[in-house]
């Protein structure tokens, strides 16, 4: 029987979340039943998964390697997942669409709440971005939540096509039993709300709070800290698996996400995460047994005083945040994605 040949649009050896999921979706999916292809920027951090081929893009004639790539893959393939949306040119899904070629692609993010950030804003406009997504025909959001509320002339699969996380590599089944380090993972950017972050450390001078990642404002937040935050920097993933063995208690106060990876990283090392429900976190996250969610401040600090009081309950939603990283699995979840990819339209 003919393997069915995907291609996976994304640099695969680049930290970034899209990167990151494509390299993962390259190592799990079946080689028996699939031939795999996928994208290298530069010749750097080269990762070696059995079976998968790779085309180069040349860093120095970024654009037109860039289009060469993406054409010569298109091409290639059967199936194209295409989840790099300003990397891929409207071009190419012309192409792929008038080849018959099988597309899909996932929506990771806010679509179209004008209130914060939206996908319409990188688009530059609504309709730009529906001129965008009619040239695919199977598009996936990853939380039901997102199907739920991107309805903005888009259409979404009515089933959400979720991510995993590599389970194994953070895995540390070694549970949080009192509250002393919380951390925070990501971008220091606005969208963030990491200057909230800094309000409840100034609070509780007892606890440390760890800020790991960079960003355009990590001078700012440095300056207005209060002596119990330390700024980790950007950190590669295995010095993360050192600093996550110390960590108590995972902390995100940003008001817009669509499925924020770290939470699943975070809670594959033991370590509950406590999250505002604006983008949905109730909907995998069962609040008081495998993490936290709350809608103020406020009841953040509430909180966050309760584990200081209550290390019986830290230690409940520290086991039970394994428990649930471990149905979040890409060897799990990656049955999901060939399902779809298997009978896409």
């Amino acid at each position: 029987m003919r393997k069915k040949k995907i291609f996976l649009g994304a640099y695969i050896n680049h930290l970034n979340a899209q990167n990151i999921n494509c390299k993962s979706i390259a190592i799990h999916l079946d080689k028996d039943k699939y031939e795999v292809k996928t994208l290298l920027l530069g010749k750097n951090n080269i990762p070696d998964i059995s079976g998968v081929k790779y085309i180069i893009i040349s860093k120095l004639f970024y654009k037109i390697s860039n289009l060469l790539a993406f054409i010569r893959g298109t091409l290639w393939a059967d199936v194209l997942y295409m989840p790099k949306h300003q990397s891929t040119p409207r071009f190419i899904l012309r192409i792929a669409n008038l080849l018959s070629k099988k597309i899909f692609t996932t929506i990771e993010g806010n679509m179209c709440n004008m209130n914060v950030k939206s996908m319409i804003d990188s688009f530059g406009s609504k309709q730009n971005m529906i001129n965008y997504f009619k040239y695919i025909p199977n598009i996936y959001a990853i939380t039901q939540h997102l199907v739920d509320t991107s309805n903005c002339g888009v259409k979404l699969n009515p089933n959400p096509l979720k991510l995993g996380v590599e389970q194994h590599f953070f895995k540390n089944e070694c549970t949080k039993e009192s509250l002393n380090n919380i951390v925070f993972v990501g971008s220091l950017i606005k969208r963030k709300k990491i200057d909230e972050i800094l309000k409840v450390a100034s609070l509780f001078t007892e606890l440390n709070f760890h800020i790991v990642g960079d960003g355009e404002l990590r001078k700012t937040l440095e300056s207005r800290s209060s002596d119990n935050v330390i700024f980790h920097g950007q950190q590669p993933h295995d010095k993360m698996l050192d600093l996550f063995a110390k960590m108590d208690l995972h902390i995100l106060l940003s008001r817009s996400e669509g499925y924020p990876k770290v939470i699943l990283e975070t809670a594959s090392s033991s370590i509950p995460s406590l999250v505002y429900n604006d983008y949905g976190a109730s909907s995998w996250i069962n609040s008081n047994e495998n993490g936290f969610v709350v809608d103020t401040i406020d009841q953040v600090m509430n909180k966050i005083n309760e584990l200081i009081n209550k290390p019986e309950l830290l230690k409940k939603n520290s086991e039970g945040a394994y428990l649930f990283s471990v149905n979040y699995d890409w060897k799990k979840i990656i049955k999901d994605w060939e399902f779809e990819i298997d009978n896409l339209r």
